[in-house]
């Protein structure tokens, strides 16, 4: 018995489960994912349960790394500032050497950027920031968005006056509305209406009232103040200054405990050009409150208030001196020697990012290498599986030969017999003899020809006993004669049989063998006539083979 090849589906499937077998697959503390999927919505939350996660309770360097990535940015979010960078370093570090993570990646070169900026290193958070964008896949929107968010922030808050922050923030708002975050698109579009205020004032409306739409669906009451504090500050620029005050009065009827000043000196502002200069020093009296005027920007905007005060209460010699104090303070903010070198930033993250697409570069050229040998290797099974089936295909048609070789002296000394018997039906006896006269010429052709032959004279066989297959049972009276009425009794004792299965009764009467029965009977495959034949006997309900059915009557007469 041939052993069976096997498939090459099988091989392939092989190489393939080899192949995901060595694709890194990492596996995460349980606690860890659930502080990352509180990460966006409830930061505090995930801070608590990353403080009580012990470091030793931690099984690998996979996890330690995604808990010093986690802490970072819940404490970002929390608003917690940075002293050290350490944690941020160690996650760094581990997911720089398993690129795969790309996803946990991006994210430690953004919040490694977020901790630069708070540690007061802004050239350096640029360079981060840009290396995230360069590391992030293509479908990973949220993270995009994100970067080019923080992005634009830095260029807003660094005076760049070349249009980048505008747009790196419209950019933002693409993926964001991508990825189906609200809470971002909102701040992207309060970002942007702020920007267009200076100098597309109705573009920045629009904005501005779409965000301030989005607070509300959301019933987030500070963002609702934020909202009408930009428009209120957009309709002072426009000097509508009636549209503003309504504003003022919905945005404290929506809260009476708000905490911003720069909120409160904008209504001081409103109200100064209202003519109001005491209502104005009424309500800059909370931005003070609220506010220890430690930083520049408050400075800035508490003596702009003073000075609008001023020049409500015709006062010219104080506004003008608040005026200058307000411009000096401004210019020294400009000059600020913090202030990020926009070209320096740019240069350092290019040179990183150049070093990202080399080393994709690499891995698409090793996965491609990888490409290639597999579709060899696949290639060379086929073609080995192919070869041998070929090889045992011209095996069969040897043995073909063969065999045929063998049986021409078989149908010459029958054919003699036959011409011998004294058959009155001339009919019967000429279709016998053609029929043999057939058989030689395939045993004939099997034996001398060349194997691109074969095939047409197997055909051409076929053809001809198709045409005349109801002139076999014209044998029938021959073989009852030479085999004391086999067939007439086996007709009549099993009436379930068809002119089919009396004819393979009939050729193995004759002793043909199983390769003239499948010709003569039209199969293609000389090795099923035993199939059918142990079937032929169940159909018949022996206990015994069909030879051993056939043996049962006398030997023909010829041989007696």
């Amino acid at each position: 018995m041939q052993r069976q090849p096997i498939s090459p589906l099988i091989i392939i499937l092989a190489v393939v489960a080899f192949l995901t077998a060595c694709t890194p697959a990492a596996h995460y503390d349980g606690r860890l994912a659930a502080a990352d999927s509180l990460m966006h919505d409830r930061p505090d939350s995930a801070l608590a349960i990353l403080q009580a996660l012990h470091p030793d309770s931690l099984a690998t360097q996979g996890d330690h790394a995604y808990r010093d990535l986690l802490l970072t940015q819940a404490r970002y979010k929390c608003y917690i500032t940075a002293t050290t960078d350490s944690a941020i370093n160690r996650a760094l570090h581990y997911y720089r050497h398993h690129s795969h993570e790309q996803e946990k990646l991006t994210r430690a070169y953004i919040y490694k950027g977020a901790v630069m900026e708070e540690l007061g290193h802004p050239d350096s958070a640029m360079h981060y920031y840009k290396t995230a964008e360069a590391t992030a896949a293509p479908d990973d929107y949220f993270n995009l968005a994100y970067t080019k968010m923080r992005i634009a922030t830095m260029y807003t808050n660094n005076y760049a006056m070349d249009g980048q922050d505008i747009k790196n923030y419209e950019e933002a708002l693409k993926l964001f509305y991508k990825a189906h975050s609200k809470f971002y698109v909102y701040s992207c579009l309060h970002n942007l209406g702020c920007l267009y205020r200076d100098h597309e004032p109705q573009k920045a409306k629009t904005l501005l009232l779409k965000a301030l739409s989005m607070s509300k669906e959301e019933k987030d009451t500070a963002r609702i103040i934020e909202g009408y504090h930009a428009l209120i500050v957009l309709y002072f620029y426009q000097q509508q200054y009636e549209q503003a005050l309504r504003l003022i009065k919905k945005a404290i009827q929506t809260s009476n405990k708000i905490q911003n000043p720069s909120f409160w000196t904008s209504v001081s502002n409103v109200y100064a050009r209202m003519g109001l200069p005491d209502s104005a020093m009424h309500y800059l009296g909370f931005a003070q409150l609220h506010d220890s005027l430690d930083d520049s920007k408050s400075r800035i905007y508490y003596i702009e208030s003073l000075s609008e005060i001023a020049l409500a209460r015709g006062d010219t010699v104080k506004y003008l001196n608040l005026e200058l104090l307000e411009k000096h303070l401004s210019d020294s903010l400009v000059s600020n020697p913090q202030k990020i070198d926009i070209s320096i930033s740019e240069n350092t993250a290019n040179a990183s990012i150049n070093d990202i697409y080399n080393k994709r570069l690499s891995r698409t050229r090793g996965v491609i290498i990888m490409i290639v040998i597999v579709f060899c290797l696949v290639f060379s099974i086929i073609l080995f599986f192919y070869y041998n089936r070929m090889k045992r295909y011209h095996s069969i048609i040897k043995d073909i030969k063969n065999e045929a070789a063998e049986q021409l002296s078989v149908l010459k000394r029958l054919q003699h017999n036959i011409d011998k018997m004294k058959i009155k039906d001339k009919q019967t006896n000429d279709f016998i003899k053609t029929q043999l006269s057939i058989l030689q010429e395939i045993t004939i052709a099997c034996y001398n020809e060349k194997d691109s032959k074969l095939n047409k004279q197997v055909k051409k066989i076929v053809q001809l006993q198709n045409s005349e297959t109801q002139r076999w049972s014209q044998l029938y009276d021959y073989i009852d004669a030479e085999y004391n009425g086999i067939l007439y009794n086996t007709r009549t004792k099993y009436p379930q049989l068809n002119d089919k299965d009396l004819l393979l009764i009939s050729l193995c009467c004759l002793g043909f063998s199983y390769i003239q029965i499948a010709i003569i009977m039209g199969y293609s495959n000389a090795t099923s006539i035993g199939t059918i034949k142990t079937r032929l006997s169940q159909k018949m309900g022996l206990n015994c083979s069909l030879n051993e059915y056939i043996a049962d009557y006398t030997t023909p007469t010829s041989q007696q």
